[in-house]
């Protein structure tokens, strides 16, 4: 299916926006859009510094600004691009009517906020529409960093929740070193005292339905083990460039994300992993069978990586 024409006038509309000054930057590529907000690559007029620069959606229906200052709050606390975390600022600048799209007719002139962070390269996506697959070797090498990062997300007290090829991307200069990115709906697992959320099975779905755990489609609660379970059906994407649950189509979105849902159930940890290392088969199973509030044993789960990346 092509793109609808009120998509093709959006995305025409953010590309007209190349060239525009914010501040001390200016504009130089369109990268991506998510829910909230719009990626280009802007650089520092002085320097010649190329960064990631997210504005806001912003449409009659949508403003993305306050899902933006959260999510600025949470890469506050995350940033550490040691840890797999990419840097990042938040500026004021001022709209005018080049900035708004077309359909928000407002031409005054307003504070905006947007998020400015350090430029990455590729994303896995990206990486694994240029290879088609990825070897087994390249794929351990990723999860154990994938590893590394949700154990120090979960470090300091949050759930990524929505975990997919996208929102991992490989450094610009050092293609072994991965980030993890977009936190637009991470959630804080901890209470203020320090314990774990309660359990509770009246929430909506969240995440991205061909990679969520079987825990989001049944609208549950989330926790660690959900972040780790959709790290295992992202490896085992980009080894294989499929999953079983792909093309399962219906008119009606929630009806969609139930028959995943169902699919996902159905299948098991063997199938599931079938022509790969036996470590996925031991990964995929133990993520399952964590309870709720189960500290995953992370270290355990790494070293089981690392060893068969050595063995390649």
């Amino acid at each position: 299916m092509g793109e609808s024409k009120a998509e093709a006038d959006v995305k025409a509309d953010l590309k007209a926006l190349i060239g525009t000054e914010i501040n001390k930057y200016t504009l130089t590529r369109y990268i991506s859009s998510g829910s909230f907000g719009h990626v280009f690559e802007a650089k520092d007029k002085k320097t010649g510094e190329l960064f990631a620069l997210k504005l806001p959606v912003k449409t009659q229906e949508r403003d993305g600004t306050m899902s933006l200052l959260a999510e600025s709050k949470i890469y506050k606390i995350l940033a550490n691009p040691e840890k797999g975390i990419a840097n990042m600022k938040i500026i004021t600048y001022k709209q005018n009517k080049h900035e708004t799209n077309n359909t928000n007719t407002n031409t005054n002139t307003t504070q905006n906020k947007a998020i400015v962070m350090d430029l990455l390269g590729s994303s896995l996506d990206e990486l694994l529409s240029k290879n088609k697959r990825l070897n087994i070797k390249e794929v351990t090498s990723l999860a154990i960093s994938m590893i590394d990062i949700m154990k120090y997300i979960h470090s300091r007290g949050y759930l990524h929740r929505d975990i997919k090829p996208d929102n991992f991307a490989l450094d610009r200069l050092n293609p072994k070193k991965l980030y993890c990115i977009d936190f637009g709906i991470s959630k804080r697992y901890l209470k203020r005292n320090g314990e774990h959320i309660d359990f509770s099975d009246k929430k909506k779905f969240c995440g991205t339905a061909r990679y969520a755990s079987i825990a989001a489609h049944k609208n549950l609660e989330q926790s660690r083990k959900d972040d780790l379970e959709a790290v295992g059906y992202v490896l085992i994407y980009l080894f294989k460039s499929k999953l079983p649950w792909q093309g399962i189509k219906h008119k009606d979105k929630k009806e969609r994300y139930r028959l995943i849902g169902e699919k996902k159930q159905s299948i098991s940890e063997e199938e599931l992993c079938a022509d790969m290392p036996k470590e996925f088969l031991v990964y995929m199973k133990y993520i399952r069978n964590l309870d709720f509030n189960e500290k995953p044993h992370y270290s355990a789960l790494k070293k089981m990586f690392t060893n068969l990346y050595n063995s390649k």
